[in-house]
C-alpha cells in the first residue's frame, strides 16, 4: 500500500480581507447561477447576492483580426515603444494553437489607435515543423529586441490538428532591428530548454531581468543592456515539488517601493492559485515559489509596476480552470497586499472558428506604463488581437 507523500510548503495571503471576501462573493454568484441555483438576482433576497468587483473602462482598439487566410489563431501578445512608436508583436498560426508553421507578426501604430497593417518578421516552417512563441518585445533608444521560442513539432495523425513537440530542439532566439523593419537573427542566447513569456525589464539597481523556466526550474535571465545578444546570467530558484508545475516560463514581476521583487508563476497543476517567490537581494538568490491566495485560472498573468510605484496584477483572476471570460487587474501600494481589484473586459465573447488548445475570452495581457495610463494588450479567444488603454487615476 502507497504510503501518503507528506509536502512542506510556504504560503503567502497577499488579499487584504475585505478583497478575498468580495472575489469569494463573486465566485458563489456565478456558480450559482451556472448550477442553476438561483434563476433571478432577486432569488434569496440582495442579502445573498452582494456586490461583484467593479468595473473600471478600457478603451478597446483592434490590432488584428483573425480570419480566413489571415490565420485564425493569434496569441502570445508583446508590446514595446521604439523611437516614439508603438510596436506589437504575437504569434500566428493557420488555425491550431503551436502548429507548424506557427510565425511572429508585427504591427506599428503613432499612437496606439490606428495600426498598420501586420506582418510576418519571423515565419516557421510547416514543411520543417519549425514554430515559432513569440516571448518578449524590449527597446532601447537604439534596437528593438524580439524574442522568441523555436520549436519543432512533428504532426499526429490520429488527432486532428495535433502536434508532438520535439522537445531537445527547443531554443530561445532574439531577433534585433535599428529601424523596427530589418532583423538580425541570434540562435539559441540561453541554455537549452529556456522558456520566457515577456521582456526583459530594469530592477530598481538597473540589473536588466526577466523570469522563466529552464528544463521545469523557475528561474531568472539577466542581460547585459550594453550587448544583448551575449548569452545571460542564470540564477535558478529552488522548485517546490510535488505541489506546482512551471513547464513554460509564464512568470511575471514587480518590484515594491521597499525593494522587494516578488515574481510570479502561473501554476499547471490546477491549484487554481498564483505561486510567488521574492528577492531581497535584486534577484541574486531567491526563495521557493509559494503558494498565494491569488486566484487564477490557470491562465498567463502579467505584474508590474506604475510610474508612482503603485504594484499591479493582471490576469484571469477567476478561480475557474480555464475560465478566461473576465480579464481583471488588482492593485496594491505596497505589492504585500492586494486591496482593490476591477474588472477590465467581460463582455460576452466566443471563438468564430474553433481550433485545437483555444480558449474563448481575453488572455495572455502585456502591459506598458505611461503616465496616468495602463496599455494593455490581450488576445480575444486566442483569434483577434487588441489592444486597450486603461486611466490608471484615481484607481
Amino acid at each position: 500500500m502507497n504510503k501518503p507523500q507528506i509536502v512542506e510548503t510556504r504560503a503567502l495571503s497577499v488579499l487584504s480581507t475585505e478583497l478575498a471576501d468580495a472575489i469569494r462573493s463573486m465566485r458563489m454568484r456565478h456558480a450559482m447561477f451556472e448550477n442553476d441555483c438561483f434563476r433571478t438576482v432577486d432569488d434569496q433576497g440582495p442579502r445573498s447576492m452582494p456586490s461583484e468587483i467593479p468595473r473600471v473602462k478600457v478603451q478597446r482598439n483592434r490590432v488584428y483580426t483573425g480570419e480566413g487566410e489571415a490565420g485564425t489563431y493569434n496569441h502570445h501578445s508583446q508590446i514595446a515603444k521604439f523611437k516614439g512608436r508603438y510596436y506589437f508583436a504575437w504569434s500566428n498560426s493557420e488555425v491550431y494553437e503551436d502548429y507548424p508553421g506557427q510565425s511572429t507578426m508585427l504591427a506599428v501604430s503613432d499612437t496606439g489607435e490606428e495600426w498598420s497593417e501586420a506582418h510576418c518578421v519571423v515565419p516557421g516552417d510547416f514543411d520543417s515543423g519549425h514554430l515559432r512563441w513569440t516571448s518578449g518585445l524590449y527597446a532601447d533608444d537604439n534596437r528593438l529586441y524580439l524574442f522568441g521560442v523555436a520549436h519543432y513539432a512533428t504532426l499526429d495523425a490520429t488527432v486532428p490538428g495535433m502536434r508532438r513537440f520535439e522537445w531537445g530542439r527547443s531554443r530561445l532566439d532574439l531577433h534585433v532591428s535599428s529601424d523596427g523593419e530589418n532583423w538580425e537573427a541570434y540562435e539559441g542566447i540561453a541554455g537549452d530548454k529556456t522558456f520566457i513569456f515577456e521582456e526583459p525589464r530594469f530592477t530598481q539597481e538597473g540589473r536588466l531581468m526577466c523570469g522563466g523556466t529552464q528544463d521545469g526550474h523557475p528561474m531568472v535571465l539577466f542581460f547585459d543592456p550594453e550587448d544583448m545578444t551575449a548569452p545571460p546570467e542564470v540564477v535558478r530558484m529552488p522548485k517546490p515539488e510535488g505541489i506546482a508545475d512551471f513547464p513554460y516560463g509564464e512568470t511575471s514581476w514587480y518590484q515594491t517601493p521597499e525593494g522587494l521583487i516578488v515574481m510570479w508563476f502561473r501554476d499547471e497543476a490546477q491549484s487554481l492559485r498564483l505561486f510567488a517567490a521574492t528577492s531581497e537581494d535584486e534577484g541574486r538568490s531567491w526563495s521557493q515559489p509559494m503558494l498565494t491566495d491569488f486566484p487564477d485560472s490557470m491562465s498567463r498573468v502579467r505584474a508590474g509596476n506604475l510610474p508612482d510605484g503603485r504594484c499591479y496584477l493582471i490576469g484571469n483572476a477567476y478561480p475557474k480552470l480555464l475560465d478566461r471570460s473576465k480579464l481583471m487587474i488588482a492593485f496594491s501600494d505596497d505589492g504585500i497586499v492586494f486591496d482593490r481589484m476591477y474588472i477590465l473586459l467581460d463582455d460576452p465573447t466566443a471563438q468564430r472558428a474553433f481550433g485545437l488548445l483555444k480558449v474563448h475570452g481575453y488572455q495572455y495581457p502585456v502591459t506598458l506604463a505611461e503616465a496616468g495610463r495602463l496599455l494593455v494588450g490581450y488576445s480575444v479567444n486566442k483569434e483577434d488581437i487588441e489592444f486597450g488603454v486603461l486611466n490608471t487615476e484615481g484607481l
